[in-house]
């Protein structure tokens, strides 16, 4: 039992979150109840928040190094202590967000026109900061079978070997199905990238929402020194920080790392270190490991409480098993036989829910939802029982 109220009421209000005060722009209306974009209804851990406070209470907040003994061990510690990695010093590099590395290492080994494969269904930034740097989307769609989402390895392969394919982004948990890979086929990725030529972008960011932690395998522990490939991270969705912009990489090949790190210095202007991201850090690395595993805990309650009603209550409509990591149900309505304008319009209109629309992951619609469950139990409830309501009135279902 954890010894966290992961249950306990959060307020946002007043602070323009924009799981909240965004969904007008979204979905068309405002006042829905929302489960949508990737942050948690839960608090930052007390001790992240007290070395955010004891950072403020200095009064001043110049430029800051981030190339510390505090900000190597904590984070050397928290990949040793969780997942048994052991890292140097000169891997692991400060950079202003995942997305930001992930976008300057497509710009590092591809030119506008060229070839970047994503995974289907894909987390949405990476759809758009692939059309937004000019490149050219390569889809290859995972399969999903009685065990799950598999890896095509046959078409990623021949996807490789296109003259115009440069780069692969790899999603570690997967986002938004949940996958964790196995090392068996993160070893086969790797090797058809570094045979192919293909640079390999490894996102982790939902790491720490491995179920057991022990079955997460991060494409560093494969990493050689020189192979083509990073691996980026943060503690934006594992400690609730993403409007505290930071992340870091890590990489073997130490020209790509001075490349990028000379171009965040000096062709964006971005080197500065964000003092509070670096106080977080710390503290959550070296003090919050109790914390994240009773809130995975809590995450694993919920997801299992999303799978139970749905085959309670909405086993006629939709599927869902609950994922191995992440706290983000990918729910498929594709049973229903309804099409998916049809279902979005009425989570909105009927259930007063925000959820993410499927079509958003993909380049075709593919009759799914994600559905936040980082809150408390009662809120994760309120969300089922709107979406019960939505699918009860559209299919005129005799249903109780």
């Amino acid at each position: 039992m954890s010894s966290f109220d992961f249950n306990r009421h959060t307020t946002r209000e007043g602070t323009y979150s924009v799981q909240y005060e965004g969904t007008e722009k979204l979905f068309g209306t405002d006042g829905l109840e929302p489960f949508w974009i990737a942050d948690m209804d839960i608090e930052t851990p007390g001790a992240v928040q007290e070395a955010m406070k004891r950072r403020i209470d200095n009064g001043i907040f110049g430029y800051t190094k981030w190339q510390n003994p505090k900000f190597y061990e904590a984070v050397k510690g928290w990949w040793h202590r969780r997942f048994g990695i052991v890292l140097e010093d000169d891997e692991i590099h400060y950079a202003p967000s995942v997305m930001f590395t992930v976008g300057e290492a497509v710009r590092q080994f591809s030119e506008e026109g060229e070839g970047v494969i994503l995974t289907m269904p894909s987390y949405n930034a990476f759809i758009g900061m692939v059309k937004g740097n000019g490149r050219k989307i390569v889809d290859c769609p995972l399969l999903e079978n009685d065990d799950g989402w598999q890896f095509d390895f046959d078409h990623f392969e021949a996807l490789c070997s296109r003259e115009d394919v440069k780069v692969y982004i790899h999603c570690n948990p997967h986002n938004p199905t949940g996958r964790v890979w196995k090392r068996d086929e993160l070893e086969k990725i790797r090797e058809i990238c570094l045979r192919t030529g293909v640079f390999l972008i490894s996102d982790e960011i939902h790491m720490d929402f491995v179920r057991p932690k022990g079955q997460f395998v991060s494409m560093v522990e494969l990493m050689a020194d020189g192979d083509p490939m990073l691996v980026t991270t943060g503690l934006g969705k594992t400690f609730n920080l993403a409007s505290i912009p930071h992340s870091y990489f890590i990489t073997r090949d130490k020209a790509l790392q001075k490349k990028i790190a000379r171009n965040i210095a000096s062709r964006y202007g971005m080197g500065a270190a964000n003092s509070l991201a670096l106080e977080a850090i710390h503290a959550a690395y070296t003090e919050c490991g109790s914390w994240v595993d009773g809130l995975n805990s809590h995450i694993e309650e919920n997801m299992q409480l999303v799978e139970d009603y749905i085959t309670e209550h909405m086993s006629e409509w939709l599927d869902f098993k609950k994922p191995e990591a992440t706290y983000l149900a990918w729910i498929s309505f594709e049973k229903s036989g309804l099409a998916d304008e049809e279902v979005h319009k009425a989570l909105v209109d009927i259930g007063g829910i925000a959820v993410s629309p499927g079509h958003i992951y993909d380049m075709k619609k593919n009759r799914h939802f994600r559905f936040n469950v980082a809150s408390s139990r009662h809120r994760v409830e309120d969300g089922l029982e709107r979406i019960y309501r939505t699918f009860k009135k559209i299919t005129k279902s005799t249903v109780q």
